[in-house]
């Protein structure tokens, strides 16, 4: 007879109950079987060890070494399995569980705490696990099933990613209070070239929009440097290094204590529009669908909040 190499966990919880009762009827009960089936998967527990697990001596028995080593073996084995059982269930019951999240530093600085805050009002024991990463990166994962949702730029012609709008913002150029251009109070961008910008990296989707936007106003820019950080853009911008385009939002205390300026870039408006990623085609759990239903929520309180 072939052995697998594996143990049923009903054999082995039949076998630990028949130990605590020391009867086949008792054990019977407890399980809702009937006294044969209890015997029938004893034995068939014996053949597929190998060994003697009982010695019977008519009703009564009591267990070999092997018996014995078994039991060793399967009382914490079955209380581990009970525990198991009980946190996977859980994770269908929305409260519990665990929500993997994808969100830019911006996003994460400003944008995800009021939403997770609300959420974990009412569901506290839901756990989070946040990724801070661009929004090329964030598609990627999602794709690749590594985060469940993510705070992004709206996807360019993806067919592989569903996004849900929250809110839009105004890309502005930032510089200091007493440059020329804040002076005169608007943008001569026929003197872009003389200006050195410091922009976000070239694979960012703001960079893209940036790009595009200054492609269509035909304007060539001389010379800028990436970086990757808005709190250090924005420390070489107060010391003079350059100027940047930057969301309006992000600058709102600077300005606010004339440390930077903003201005428009002129007409049109240079927008983005935020939102919630997830990849096409995946099953929402009622958490996923909360926590969307916050995040266009909170999106609209705060585009209220930036007309006021």
């Amino acid at each position: 007879m072939k052995r697998s190499s594996l143990l049923e966990s009903r054999q082995l919880e039949a076998f630990e109950v028949l130990c605590a009762t020391g009867s086949f009827t008792e054990t019977a009960k407890q399980l809702f079987l009937t006294q044969s089936a209890v015997s029938h998967s004893m034995k068939s527990l014996e053949e597929e060890l190998g060994c003697q697990l009982f010695r019977r001596q008519g009703k009564k028995f009591s267990m070999t070494e092997a018996g014995d080593r078994l039991l060793r073996f399967a009382r914490p084995y079955l209380a581990e399995m009970q525990i198991l059982r009980q946190e996977l269930n859980g994770f269908e019951k929305f409260g519990s569980g665990r929500l993997r999240l994808g969100a830019s530093q911006q996003a994460c600085r400003f944008l995800l705490p009021p939403i997770l805050a609300k959420f974990k009002e009412a569901h506290p024991l839901c756990r989070f696990e946040v990724k801070a990463e661009d929004t090329p990166q964030c598609l990627e994962m999602l794709n690749l099933g590594e985060i469940d949702l993510a705070i992004t730029l709206e996807p360019v012609k993806s067919s592989e990613i569903d996004f849900v709008p929250c809110f839009s913002d105004e890309l502005r150029l930032v510089l200091l209070p007493d440059h020329p251009w804040s002076l005169a109070g608007k943008i001569d961008w026929s003197q872009a070239v003389a200006e050195n910008f410091i922009l976000y990296n070239r694979s960012s989707y703001t960079f893209r929009a940036l790009n595009d936007y200054l492609n269509e106003k035909g304007v060539k820019l001389n010379s800028f440097m990436e970086m990757s950080s808005p709190e250090a853009t924005k420390e070489l911008i107060k010391v003079g290094m350059g100027v940047s385009v930057m969301a309006s939002w992000s600058v709102e205390e600077e300005c606010r204590r004339g440390e930077l300026n903003s201005l428009s870039l002129g007409s049109p408006k240079l927008s983005r529009t935020w939102g919630i990623s997830v990849r096409k085609g995946r099953q929402l759990n009622k958490a996923e669908r909360i926590f969307i239903k916050i995040g266009e929520e909170s999106g609209c309180h705060w585009m209220v909040s930036k007309k006021r």
